[in-house]
């Protein structure tokens, strides 16, 4: 740490531990206010919360610390971001049966195939740690049950699939939306283009709200990915909404349809190459002749990143 070298660099350390790299480098971030240096850390276990993530946190609100109290008040601006990963035995506690009756004459080795091959491709389809597209209709809502450290207990918690996905993708984000919720009334009107028998069209009866109750709920994340690993000026511009869906997949390709263009995603004003929503929709149809955007599904996106690998 006696040079700076590069004012922008970022710091990883496979083996955070104490957190001894990230107190450093927020040392030089609070000495040198030309110094922009970031970190990462990797540490695993409930040793993470009890000594990486504290001392991580006093060193940014203090430098001087006696008897557990701060000594000085000279914290610095800084966000902490911290992720857990699914661990493997996470992923086998979250393996869900459905019922199958097995030969009664079933061998060691019939039963051992099938466990690494039947069991992951029909019985445990589905499970939330194969990846359950069917959860996908409330994204806020896809949990897992994981262990307590140290414990046989378990608990359920949330997943982030916003994240979860921007990382599968390898998506540079460049901003990211809050949830909003939205509100609507409907209508239908005559269209001579349909078949007789279905001659009607759902319409919004007036404006779209916005409203934190609302029925319908989007959020969007703008950024982009590398067509070229590592070639940043080989970019695809990409915007990901994701949506709660009520069931109504008629209102609610509607209310897609109008989100996109009360907030001048559509096509005459994107400048995004590619769009990411979940669930069925219409949206190419919004697409000009002279466009070249696509729509691409994040439960079929999602699904490729985490299986289509090759060996």
């Amino acid at each position: 740490m006696q040079t700076y070298g590069r004012k922008d660099a970022h710091i990883l350390d496979y083996f955070g531990g104490s957190a001894t790299t990230a107190h450093a480098v927020i040392v030089v971030r609070r000495a040198r206010e030309d110094i922009h240096w970031k970190y990462t850390l990797v540490e695993m276990g409930d040793y993470f919360d009890r000594v990486t993530l504290p001392r991580t946190i006093k060193a940014v609100y203090s430098s001087e610390w006696k008897s557990g109290k701060p000594v000085t008040r000279d914290g610095i601006s800084q966000m902490i971001k911290y992720l857990r990963l699914e661990s493997y035995e996470d992923a086998l506690n979250n393996l869900a049966l459905t019922p199958s009756q097995l030969p009664e004459n079933a061998g060691i080795n019939f039963s051992r195939d099938y466990m690494v091959r039947y069991w992951l491709d029909f019985e445990t389809k589905g499970s939330p740690s194969l990846l359950n597209i069917e959860w996908f209709d409330d994204p806020t809502a896809y949990k897992l049950k994981i262990k307590k450290p140290g414990t046989d207990e378990y608990v359920e918690k949330a997943v982030d699939l916003v994240e979860t996905f921007n990382w599968l993708i390898g998506l540079h984000v460049e901003h990211l939306d809050r949830w909003r919720g939205y509100d609507a009334a409907f209508k239908r009107e005559v269209d001579p283009e349909l078949p007789e028998d279905t001659n009607t069209r759902l319409m919004l009866d007036g404006a779209l709200k916005e409203t934190d109750d609302g029925a319908w709920h989007f959020r969007k994340v703008e950024g982009y990915t590398l067509r070229t690993p590592g070639d940043h000026n080989d970019r695809e511009k990409v915007l990901v909404v994701w949506r709660k869906l009520t069931g109504d997949l008629e209102q609610d390709n509607l209310m897609l349809d109008e989100w996109v263009r009360k907030y001048r995603l559509s096509a005459q004003d994107t400048e995004f190459d590619v769009i990411y929503v979940n669930g069925s929709n219409n949206l190419p149809n919004l697409r000009q002749a002279e466009e070249t955007w696509k729509v691409r599904l994040i439960e079929e996106a999602f699904h490729q990143a985490m299986w289509d690998v090759e060996g």
